[in-house]
């Protein structure tokens, strides 16, 4: 009888695994030790930041079997990650599935009704972060979850007190030793040829930059979005700023709600005669990532763009106006720009201001950051700093808030 070792790390049942031998007498055998789930659904965001969890639990449970439990729209971004063994993607049999495995350890930073759920379903005796009462409220599953249960309660404390990113916080929910660890993200051959391509569309060579625009936002927070009149604006003034333009080119980055006004966008600066590609916005997630990838340093909101250039190591000149720039950790290599109103952050979706955040960044500034970054790649081959612009207004300035609320469901960080 053939002897399948199904403890192995690599073995699924279903196909060979990376190293195509029979099981009997590899020497690639790898025995699980813990199995741990980690739920983390929405946001595409917050998946992709997540990732740094992985080396920490791999550091603290070094044989473990990892299993990520995500939507299907957030699977592609787990793909080719070398530290999780297995992505289950939400659907009709999602409950059937957690009731047939077993865990060691089940991990559940996110504070959404549906992760919280599924993790009182998983089958583990140990169970981390957030889960639900028998009335349904988000609750702490133990004391190193209190810390950001009560920060999620608290908006005083979450807009200008905390000083730690979105990631640690989550590690210290869960209990998980936090080293600053970076987000996991891995491109494959192909994947690397198209950020190839991205370039050579953009007739950028390896001595030159590509500073990469990522225009757009998901539909649930409108404002992490420029308007196009801005857009152009910003990207006029930074190009009128570089010390060498002939040895710079932008790209236009963004998803499937972006392409036309991206194309918009890119038609008015080049009437300007500045150097701009427009790169695929309908090609998904996988796309999107090697078009980042192709960029030398990226210009964003907080949104998926910023995390996906966050992922992919490059420095960012980033912008803020309903969200906690606090929250968002550049490794050193970032500019953080600040909107210039009384009112930020606010986690609002709809706003009765006459001048929204988004309208009123330090554009002057904003654009010196974004040319002062692209010069000191071409002089340097790389850029390495943190920079704020702008001010953390102190509460006893902010005025009520306006507009509506995030509601009931509240996510570890909103979605990006």
């Amino acid at each position: 009888m053939t002897e399948y070792r199904t403890d192995c790390r690599l073995f699924t049942g279903f196909s060979p695994c990376r190293y195509r031998r029979p099981c009997a007498g590899c020497p690639h055998h790898q025995p699980v030790g813990a199995r741990i789930l980690l739920i983390q659904l929405d946001a595409m965001g917050d998946v992709l930041r997540m990732t740094a969890l992985l080396p920490a639990l791999r550091r603290a449970h070094r044989d473990a079997h990892i299993t990520w439990l995500t939507r299907p729209e957030c699977a592609p971004l787990l793909d080719h990650n070398p530290l999780v063994d297995r992505v289950l993607m939400l659907g009709d049999a999602t409950l059937a599935t957690l009731e047939s495995l077993r865990f060691d350890l089940a991990l559940c930073p996110e504070k959404s009704v549906p992760a919280c759920a599924l993790l009182d379903v998983a089958r583990a005796p140990v169970k981390k972060g957030f889960g639900l009462d028998a009335g349904g409220a988000i609750v702490p599953m133990d004391p190193d979850a209190d810390a950001l249960y009560a920060l999620g309660l608290d908006n005083h404390s979450k807009f200008f007190e905390n000083t730690k990113s979105a990631q640690q916080l989550a590690a210290e929910a869960l209990g998980i030793p936090w080293h600053d660890d970076r987000y996991v993200v891995v491109l494959n051959d192909d994947e690397r040829a198209l950020a190839r391509g991205d370039r050579e569309l953009a007739r950028v060579r390896d001595d030159e930059v590509l500073v990469g625009w990522n225009t757009g936002c998901g539909p649930r927070y409108p404002y992490k979005r420029l308007d196009v009149d801005d857009q152009v604006h910003l990207m006029k003034e930074t190009w009128r700023r570089l010390r060498t333009p002939g040895r710079t080119a932008f790209a236009m980055l963004g998803g499937p709600d972006d392409a036309d006004r991206n194309a918009e966008v890119a038609r008015r600066l080049a009437r300007e005669g500045i150097a701009v590609a427009e790169t695929p916005c309908d090609g998904g997630l996988r796309r999107g990532l090697a078009s980042v990838a192709a960029c030398d340093m990226v210009v964003s909101g907080d949104t998926l763009g910023l995390h996906m250039a966050l992922g992919l190591r490059k420095p960012v000149v980033a912008w803020f106006g309903i969200t906690c720039h606090q929250e968002i950790d550049v490794f050193g290599r970032g500019v953080l720009v600040l909107a210039d109103v009384p009112c930020r952050p606010c986690w609002l979706r709809s706003c009765s201001l006459e001048t929204k955040c988004y309208r009123s960044l330090p554009w002057d500034d904003t654009a010196s950051a974004v040319a002062e970054m692209a010069d000191g790649l071409l002089r340097d081959g790389s850029w390495d700093g943190e920079l704020l612009i702008g001010e953390l207004l102190r509460p006893d300035r902010v005025p009520p808030p306006l507009g509506d609320s995030p509601g009931p469901i509240l996510h570890l960080s909103e979605p990006a």
